[in-house]
């Protein structure tokens, strides 16, 4: 068998009847990818799961997992979960707030700084909770800054960004024991 050559492919004719199928396959793989509907509102849910700190089943809110560096070479998945009471930020990386800089900003609002921890790994937000909950719902991003023991040497804060995209749907969903709203429907498959 005689190997083929690229020009052979572009200059003979079943070479061009070739590239058009490729065409064409390249735009029904788009129109395809276009006809298959975004989840609406992604990026949170609600979900009856352990709240964190109880550990008893309720309806909680979770956002998409982001990963960060650690400071010593590693790095530790980060979530944002609200249980109906608090903002809770998850690692699995042992948290450090003696530098008091922990915090969460919401888009260009003043920073919400907390050292309430719980088991060493999840930050707790739970002071003026009206106010953390209007920004939640009214903001598109949330930048968590985290440090992470042993702070010898001294390791830095990182900034960990998540969408708040669908926080007020699911937020809705919360105060209705996780079922979406009167009126809503569950987005189309």
């Amino acid at each position: 068998m005689l190997p083929v050559k690229p020009r052979d492919l572009l200059g003979h004719p079943s070479g061009a009847r070739w590239r058009r199928g490729l065409v064409a396959l390249g735009l029904c793989g788009g129109l395809a990818l276009a006809l298959v509907p975004a989840p609406a509102d992604a990026g949170w849910t609600a979900a009856i799961k352990p709240d964190p700190l109880t550990r008893q089943p309720r309806c909680l809110l979770s956002g998409d997992v982001a990963s960060t560096p650690a400071g010593h070479d590693d790095t530790t998945p980060v979530a944002l979960i609200f249980n109906g009471g608090s903002l809770l930020a998850i690692t699995q990386s042992e948290l450090d707030p003696s530098f008091a800089d922990l915090q969460l900003v919401i888009d260009k609002n003043p920073p919400i700084h907390s050292d309430k921890t719980a088991r060493k790994t999840i930050l707790i937000f739970d002071q003026n909770l009206p106010e953390l909950v209007r920004q939640l719902r009214e903001g598109r991003q949330a930048t968590l800054y985290l440090r992470f023991w042993p702070t010898w040497p001294e390791t830095q804060s990182f900034p960990i960004n998540f969408s708040l995209a669908g926080f007020s749907k699911a937020y809705d969903a919360l105060n209705q024991n996780c079922q979406p709203p009167a009126g809503s429907s569950p987005p189309s498959r």
